[in-house]
């Protein structure tokens, strides 16, 4: 099972847009309420950073990325990347898990999921309208990351085991606030599939070996793999943005 991204070269355009409305909304809630949010955006970007150098030493993350029509230099990609797609779902996650604490999640999860729901939006629709645009002897750029294969999900496993156990360590009432971090992440990433599957550039393919091709499953099968990638491997494995910090007592609570 991959995980698949369908871009253009100029999907870096977008990113860089997202880019600027992190830094933008991250420095509103600095001024709005404390510190915390640079550390969630310095810690989130730095586990991507990680993460996606990981990914790409491997061959698991395939693909190039571009910005204006030219091809950024991998370590070029991968800051983007990260920037991007850290501060992109744990700044608002954290914001949801203040607000859960203050008692205003309504509130929380609204301003949360409209502004992600928006750039989610914004990418997929620009990925949508960029990939139309495209020429005949134009192919679109497919970046696919492998879900299944044995040694990863067994790695997975054991990172996710020990991340889970560092979250119930945290002691209470941290301990919600750590949990409420962690559900608004998962439900935001979730969002963001859902919306970019239905645009057409988000989706779950699987490997005939026989034929040696790729295949997409049906709905059912897009919403489980998706569910998994999100709820799963994504949330769990970005959780240490926030217990590790916690832990090396970098944030400084007030409730």
């Amino acid at each position: 099972m991959y995980s698949v991204r369908k871009t253009t070269k100029w999907h870096g355009n977008a990113n860089l847009h997202i880019l600027f409305v992190n830094l933008i909304i991250t420095s509103l809630l600095i001024w709005k309420y404390d510190s915390n949010y640079l550390i969630i955006f310095i810690s989130s970007s730095t586990l991507h950073l990680i993460i996606e150098t990981g990914l790409t030493l491997t061959g698991i993350r395939k693909g190039d990325v571009y910005l204006y029509g030219k091809k950024l230099p991998k370590v070029a990609e991968i800051i983007l990347r990260s920037t991007v797609e850290g501060p992109g779902f744990c700044v608002p996650a954290f914001f949801i898990a203040d607000q859960f604490i203050a008692g205003n999640l309504k509130l929380g999860l609204l301003l949360a999921v409209v502004i992600v729901g928006a750039a989610s939006f914004y990418l997929g629709w620009r990925d949508r309208r960029d990939l139309k645009s495209l020429g005949e002897n134009e192919p679109p750029i497919i970046s696919r990351r492998a879900m299944t294969k044995p040694r990863a999900v067994m790695l997975l496993a054991l990172i996710n085991t020990v991340c889970i156990s560092m979250v119930f360590l945290i002691p209470k009432p941290y301990q919600t606030h750590a949990f409420a971090y962690i559900l608004g992440y998962a439900l935001l990433v979730m969002m963001f599939y859902f919306i970019n599957y239905n645009l057409g550039v988000r989706y779950i393919e699987l490997y005939d070996e026989k034929k040696e091709i790729f295949t997409k499953p049906g709905p059912m099968m897009q919403a489980a793999g998706l569910t998994y990638d999100s709820a799963y491997e994504m949330a769990l494995l970005v959780s240490p943005a926030y217990w590790i910090t916690f832990y090396l007592g970098f944030f400084h609570f007030t409730f």
